[in-house]
C-alpha cells in the first residue's frame, strides 16, 4: 500500500525534515521512520512534500511511505501517534494511488512567516514568531510583494536544493512561479490576550532552499524604510545574492499547505 500522511510538527528540536547522512541531530523523517519500525517493524524511506529546514515549522506537510504491512490508514493514524514524539503528530492518514509521491505529485506549497513586532517581547509566542521590536510598515511591504509575483528567476533569495548534490552535475534552475505573496496585519486570541501579528504568506509552485525566509527578511528592511519599493524590486530583478538582506530566524516559518491534482481526491 502507499500511504499518505498528514503531519504537523514542532521544528524546534529537529534538525531539519530530513535525515542526515552524518545523522547530525533529530529529524522528522527520522522520526516518523522509527515510528513506522514500531508499528510495523518495516525499515521505510519516508517522503516529504518539504524539507523543511533546522528550526522550521510545519502545520500541513505531507509524506507517503510504501508499506506491505496489512494495516488500514486509521490503524496508521492512531499506531504512529502512539509511538511518533509528542513534537509530531499525524493529522490523517489515507491510502493512495501507487504513482502517488508527496513531493514530486505536489503543484503547490504554501508557507506562513510570523512577525510580532512590539516593544516587549512575548515569551509564548517566541517559538513561532520573529519578535521585532519596533512597529514594521506592513503596508509597504505588502505593496512590495508583488514584485514577487509570477514565474522568474529566484537567485536572490536562495539557492537550488541540487546546487550542493554532487550527483546532480550541471546547472541548477532557481526558476520559481509564486501564485501568492501578501503581507497582512491579523489579529490573534492567544491565551485570552489579543495580539497583533504581522502574518506574511507565500504560495508557490515550489521553494529555493532558504528562500522564504530570504524574502522576508528582505521585506522587514522594507518595513524599516531601509529599503525602498525600487530597490526592492531591483533586488528581485537582478537576481543576484549581493544584497542586504538577511535570511530571517527559522522559528517564524510554518509550512502550512501542500497542493496536489485532482486525480487524487481531497488530500487534506
Amino acid at each position: 500500500m502507499n500511504i499518505a500522511c498528514g503531519i504537523e510538527y514542532d521544528g524546534t528540536g529537529f534538525h531539519g525534515f530530513q535525515r542526515q547522512p552524518d545523522n547530525h541531530g533529530p529529524t522528522v523523517q527520522g522520526a516518523l521512520e522509527a515510528a513506522i519500525m514500531q508499528v510495523s517493524g518495516e525499515r521505510l524511506a519516508v517522503n516529504g512534500a518539504g524539507r523543511t529546514d533546522v528550526g522550521v515549522h510545519a502545520a500541513g506537510q505531507v509524506v507517503h511511505f510504501h508499506t506491505e504491512a496489512h494495516l488500514t490508514p486509521e490503524i496508521w493514524e492512531r499506531a504512529l501517534n502512539a509511538s511518533l514524539p509528542i513534537t509530531v503528530a499525524v493529522r490523517w492518514a489515507k491510502a493512495m494511488p501507487e504513482r502517488f509521491h508527496a513531493r514530486f505529485s505536489a503543484v503547490s506549497r504554501s508557507y506562513r512567516y510570523t512577525i510580532y513586532d512590539h516593544p516587549a517581547s512575548s515569551p509564548l509566542l517566541a517559538r513561532y514568531s520573529y519578535h521585532r521590536p519596533r512597529p514594521l510598515d506592513v503596508d509597504a511591504m505588502h505593496e512590495a510583494c508583488r514584485f514577487l509575483l509570477g514565474r522568474k528567476d529566484f537567485s536572490a533569495f536562495g539557492r537550488s536544493p541540487d546546487e550542493t548534490n554532487p550527483r546532480k552535475p550541471g546547472p541548477h534552475s532557481c526558476v520559481r512561479l509564486i501564485h501568492e505573496a501578501r503581507c497582512t496585519r491579523q489579529r490573534s486570541d492567544f491565551f485570552a490576550k489579543t495580539t497583533e501579528l504581522i502574518v506574511c504568506d507565500f504560495t508557490a509552485d515550489a521553494f529555493l532552499t532558504g528562500m522564504v525566509r530570504r524574502m522576508v527578511g528582505t521585506l522587514v528592511l522594507v518595513g524599516q524604510k531601509r529599503l525602498s519599493l525600487d530597490e526592492f524590486a531591483a533586488i528581485v530583478e537582478k537576481a543576484e545574492k549581493t544584497h542586504p538582506g538577511a535570511a530571517a530566524p527559522p522559528h517564524g516559518l510554518c509550512l502550512v499547505r501542500v497542493e496536489y491534482p485532482e486525480e487524487f481526491g481531497v488530500i487534506a
